[in-house]
């Protein structure tokens, strides 16, 4: 089974014009406050965020913290809207794992919350992931080799039997740790290296 994480493999998140598009439903004294302690605002917004990635918040109290924090004068149908106007889906790389599902079961082991996992399920691009183990249905982030030992059982397989394909070596290592063969990716042609 061919495991993959997502960021900078399939897609990416700009999270900062993500916020920047948020900081335009904020009133602008609170903007001015945020932008003042940006760094402990950040710090917490991060922890936040682990919450929701590791299941302990979903995105309704998620979007309901940061809206007590900031003041967002927006709804939730809007914020999400906004949050999922900051990915940026590689269409080559798509249609690379598309090629290789066909021989070999193709599935995500990645940190995403449960909205985010939901999204990218309804995109038909990602039809050949037939397997997801997700950090919020984990409940640990992939940082350590129990995200992928656990996530082998969630999909029903040896560790033995994955390659996991990341762009961050940190990753790789854990995955490895765990009895996971690896490759680091850094542009789709990598996934040819696979002998698919």
């Amino acid at each position: 089974m061919l495991l993959f994480d997502l960021g900078k493999v399939v897609l990416s998140y700009d999270q900062e014009a993500t916020m920047k598009k948020l900081a335009g439903s904020l009133n602008p004294l609170t903007a001015l406050l945020i932008f003042a302690k940006k760094d402990e605002f950040m710090a917490e917004f991060k922890r936040d965020t682990e919450l929701l990635e590791t299941g302990r918040m979903n995105m309704t109290q998620f979007f309901l913290r940061l809206k007590g924090k900031t003041g967002l004068d927006l709804t939730e149908e809007k914020f999400m809207e906004i949050w999922q106007s900051g990915y940026e889906y590689y269409a080559d790389a798509l249609a690379k794992v598309a090629a290789l599902s066909v021989k070999e079961a193709c599935a995500v082991a990645a940190n995403l919350s449960e909205a985010q996992e939901n999204i990218l399920r309804e995109r038909a691009d990602f039809a050949p992931f037939t397997g997801w183990a997700c950090s919020w249905k984990l409940g640990i982030l992939r940082n350590s080799k129990e995200f992928f030992l656990k996530a082998a059982e969630t999909l029903g397989v040896s560790p033995s039997e994955c390659t996991y394909i990341d762009d961050r070596e940190e990753n790789l290592k854990f995955a490895s740790e765990a009895g996971m063969k690896t490759l680091l990716y850094t542009s789709p042609s990598d996934l040819d290296k696979l002998g698919l």
